[in-house]
């Protein structure tokens, strides 16, 4: 068939235009609630509003995680406690977030397992004095006593049940009376770890008392007002390091500026 009969033959296809994915993309700072220190801490993208699409509706109800250690400002304490928050708000591309639960890594939960000892789990489903039911995993190993003979360091089945309805207990009684707020504070500082620690050392020396998980059931409805309670700087834990008057700098920035003074001389040596 000649190429003057054939329409289709003499004809080229289109390249199609590349286009850059994040060219249609919108730009949000995250923030995050009252206890934590750092106020934004990171950002999230989303397609811009088209048709009856909202961007800033859309973003709505998306949970984001982030480390500990950068919602608190510290660089290496508490890197291994994962905490989930939940968009709620959004004010211009600026979007306000709340508490949706609490997660460990797996090499913070694996280095803590060991031969030789028993490993006891206890969830506890409990109620908020502001009406948060969370689910509430605690981790907890026994450990060996001062001038033990015995290797190992087994607990007997009763002692597990004993151990387990302590922490039972102790959870149930500090979630009803605290808000979710001092909740954060609360699980943030460890200071479970060490009630239960005390609780049950006449059952069984435990150590590695870790909150595994914190998982959000329910939930009651985020309002204005709640929001505006969340985001109240007064309560707002200050972790800014001030370096006071003959404190050493940083050895990285000592070390910069050195090598600075070393360029800039040799420069001058090779220009004479």
């Amino acid at each position: 068939m000649t190429q003057g009969k054939n329409k289709k033959l003499g004809k080229k296809k289109g390249q199609k235009k590349t286009i850059d994915p994040l060219a249609r993309k919108e730009w949000f700072e995250l923030t995050a609630p009252v206890p934590f220190a750092a106020g934004g801490f990171g950002y999230t993208c989303i397609n811009k509003s088209a048709g009856t699409v909202v961007a800033t509706e859309a973003i709505k109800g998306r949970v984001v995680e982030a480390s500990l250690a950068d919602l608190q400002g510290q660089s290496d304490q508490m890197a291994w406690r994962k905490v989930k928050l939940i968009i709620d708000d959004v004010e211009g591309t600026r979007c306000r977030t709340s508490f949706y639960g609490l997660d460990s890594t797996k090499d913070k939960i694996f280095g803590m397992i060991k031969k030789r000892q028993t490993l006891i789990e206890t969830q506890v489903e409990a109620r908020s004095q502001d009406g948060y039911i969370l689910r509430i995993f605690v981790i907890a190993f026994t450990k060996s006593i001062k001038n033990q003979q015995r290797k190992t360091t087994y607990a007997q089945r009763s002692q597990i049940k004993d151990i387990r309805k302590k922490i039972v207990e102790i959870v149930l009684k500090e979630v009803s009376k605290k808000s979710i707020t001092q909740l954060l504070g609360f699980f943030n500082q460890e200071v479970l770890a060490k009630e239960i620690g005390k609780a049950t050392r006449t059952i069984f020396p435990l150590q590695n008392i870790t909150l595994r998980k914190v998982k959000l059931v329910k939930r009651p409805k985020v309002d204005a007002q709640k929001l505006r309670e969340f985001y109240d700087d007064s309560n707002r834990t200050k972790t800014v390091q001030i370096r006071r008057k003959g404190q050493a700098e940083d050895q990285t920035a000592v070390n910069l500026i050195k090598q600075g003074e070393i360029d800039k001389e040799q420069a001058q040596v090779q220009q004479e």
